[in-house]
């Protein structure tokens, strides 16, 4: 079914093509969210870099002036207004600090209280000077321990002046003999990165996280209560940051909502922070869903189409393929019908032979064959001996017999392809042999004479005791318009010849008057 094989291959191709194209959209939509979490991960590390550099440009500015002014009573008001300056010109800054090496509290941005501000126990706003400390901050007991001089980025704390969150930024003050002097701390608003994420569009579900590199929570948005400050290292991406890769895409489950996203991290080149974005999967692939569900149902639409024409196709053609097999049964069945009206019509009922309408149309075709092909044709006319005494001894039955008996030997007899035995009418036979002469035809008359003979088939109303047949054969070789009557009429004359010899006997024909039309005309004598 030809037409029903191309409608399915339209349906696999058009099913193949929208699947390309779905899985050609996804990917687009795949590597879009990679880039613009990529992008976003990018401009927060460069945020978070500009924020720690400028912290750490201000604090490079107040570690020389107290290493070389000091903190005294005669440096601290102006120590005081630098911190203040620096902190208005930053407005990321919760502020600036200046701790002694024992931890107290030398200098700080925050008001003063007291008006005169002529030392240090009265600038300190709000704060007892006798009992603030920080000595117990991690980022002091660092700097304490070691020498180096680099900026230090600590893990966010809760300010004890203003119980905001923030991200210490410090470094170590030292005296002229390089002994620990103590810590200049500047206080980054973790606020202040919070309200720069917050500018992102990143979906309802888009997240942007700074952390340090140990895993403990700096920044998160969307901003989660009790988050910040917590270990996030058994987290999915500092999993991917434990493998060495310092950059790069993954789609990640998060540890802290559960959500599926697609995470572009970046570890800061400066300092120890690590910067990630990402995008919910529900977001980045909510318009490819929604392009699939009407790119599907329209496809779902022509299949359903093309599936009702292929069916109805379909049961054309089985109704089609039903009459032809039906046809082919009547013809089959025609055929048979025709075959066997052809053997009633041709063959005889009694003896089984050809019977004489078959025989005529036979002499016709091989009598017309051998005037085209200038052969030789024979005929050989057979007549069972004393038939009528046969008859009334031994019955009609018997009769019946005899004829079976006799045509079953005629037949065995002349067995070439071409030659045709037909019961002539009565007691009478005739055998037909195409391409056969004079000789050939007698030779199978005497053949056909000696064989009932042999059978010795008792007939007590004969003159020889035995079933016998008298036979004429005669050949003719037409090139004219002499008929088949003629043939006929010569081996008839020769079979009465047999019967005025004795019977049991064959005997050539003969032509009365010998007519122009067989030109060649030659007994069987």
């Amino acid at each position: 079914m030809p037409a029903i094989c191309f409608m399915i291959v339209i349906g696999l191709l058009l099913i193949g093509s929208e699947a390309w194209s779905r899985a050609h959209a996804y990917h687009n939509r795949f590597e879009e969210g990679r880039v613009a979490t990529a992008n976003t991960a990018r401009a927060a590390a460069d945020h978070a870099t500009a924020s720690i550099d400028l912290a750490a440009a201000i604090l490079a500015g107040t570690v020389e002036r107290v290493e070389i002014d000091g903190t005294g009573p005669a440096a601290f008001p102006r120590l005081h207004r630098h911190l203040v300056a620096r902190v208005a010109q930053a407005p990321m800054l919760q502020g600036l600090f200046v701790y002694d090496a024992q931890g107290r509290w030398a200098a700080t941005s925050l008001a003063s209280t007291d008006k005169a501000a002529d030392n240090a126990v009265n600038v300190n706003n709000a704060i007892n000077a006798n009992t603030a400390n920080n000595a117990d901050r991690p980022y002091f007991k660092y700097h304490q321990a070691h020498a180096d001089r680099a900026v230090l980025v600590g893990a966010p704390i809760l300010s004890r002046s203003s119980k905001v969150w923030v991200l210490p930024v410090s470094r170590r003050l030292q005296h002229a003999d390089g002994s620990f002097a103590g810590v200049a701390l500047a206080t980054v608003r973790i606020a202040h990165f919070q309200q720069y994420y917050d500018g992102f569009q990143l979906g309802g579900k888009g997240a942007i996280v700074l952390a340090l590199n140990d895993g403990t929570l700096v920044a998160r948005r969307p901003f989660v209560d009790g988050a910040i400050g917590t270990s996030q290292a058994a987290g999915p991406v500092f999993g991917l940051l434990r493998g060495g890769a310092a950059a790069g895409s993954a789609m990640l489950v998060s540890n802290i909502d559960g959500v599926e996203r697609l995470y572009a991290y970046r570890k800061l080149d400066a300092y120890p922070l690590v910067v990630a974005a990402a995008l919910a999967r529900d977001d980045i692939f909510a318009a490819w869903w929604e392009d699939t569900c009407y790119e599907g149902a329209a496809l779902l639409a022509m299949l359903a189409t093309l599936g009702t024409v292929g069916w109805r196709l379909l049961r054309q053609l089985l109704i089609r393929e039903g009459m032809a097999l039906e046809m082919q049964r009547l013809q089959t069945q025609l055929r048979g019908t025709v075959a066997e009206l052809d053997r009633l019509v041709n063959i005889d009922a009694l003896t089984g032979l050809k019977n004489r309408r078959c025989l005529g149309e036979q002499m016709d075709t091989e009598f017309a064959r051998a005037a085209r092909e200038q052969t030789s044709l024979a005929l050989v006319m057979i007549d069972i001996d004393f038939f009528k005494r046969y008859n009334d001894l031994y019955g009609h039955v018997g009769g019946d017999g005899c004829l079976r008996l006799v045509s079953d030997v005629l037949a065995q007899v002349s067995q070439r392809p071409g030659d045709l035995t037909a019961r002539f009418g009565g007691e009478e036979f005739a055998v037909l042999l195409p391409n056969t002469d004079p000789a050939g035809a007698m030779a199978v008359a005497v053949k056909l004479c000696e064989a009932v003979a042999a059978l010795r088939a008792p007939h007590a109303a004969s003159e020889c005791g035995i079933i016998t047949i008298s036979a004429g054969a005669f050949a003719v070789a037409p090139d004219g318009s002499g008929t088949v009557a003629d043939l006929l009429e010569a081996a008839d004359r020769g079979l009465y010849a047999a019967k005025a010899a004795g019977r049991n006997q064959a005997c050539a024909g003969h032509l009365l008057a010998a007519p122009q039309a067989f030109g060649r005309l030659r007994s069987a004598g």
